[in-house]
């Protein structure tokens, strides 16, 4: 079966102390999701997260997830295992588990990213 979703049919949350985020897909089985908002078998999400411009997320790391981060709109710094890097629209950022990782919008714009998030055994 195939899973078609608009992150404008999901219920935006606020995470990381200040991202606005969209869930797109979950893995199967969670919270008891219908198919078409929990199809995932081996990814545990795909979700989109926008910020607004001065903000700065929470800097954390994932013991047994790696994410993968695509920058759609906008320019960031993220900090990862104390290194800042700049990043922008274009750019795909792989954070392996257990580096803390932070997204900081120092720019005057929103910035706006998909995240995927996948179990490592």
């Amino acid at each position: 079966m195939t899973a078609i979703r608009n992150w404008r049919d999901a219920t935006p949350v606020v995470a990381h102390e200040s991202a606005i985020i969209w869930r797109l897909f979950d893995e199967r089985g969670k919270d008891d999701l219908p198919y078409d908002e929990a199809p995932l078998q081996g990814v545990q999400s795909i979700t989109m997260h926008r910020m607004q411009p001065g903000k700065n997320g929470d800097y954390h790391l994932h013991e047994n997830r790696e994410q993968v981060y695509y920058f759609t709109e906008g320019r960031a710094k993220m900090k990862i295992d104390g290194v800042i890097h700049d990043v922008k629209e274009g750019d795909a950022v792989c954070v392996p588990p257990m580096s803390r990782h932070q997204l900081i919008n120092d720019s005057d714009d929103w910035v706006e990213h998909l995240i995927i998030t996948a179990w490592v055994k």
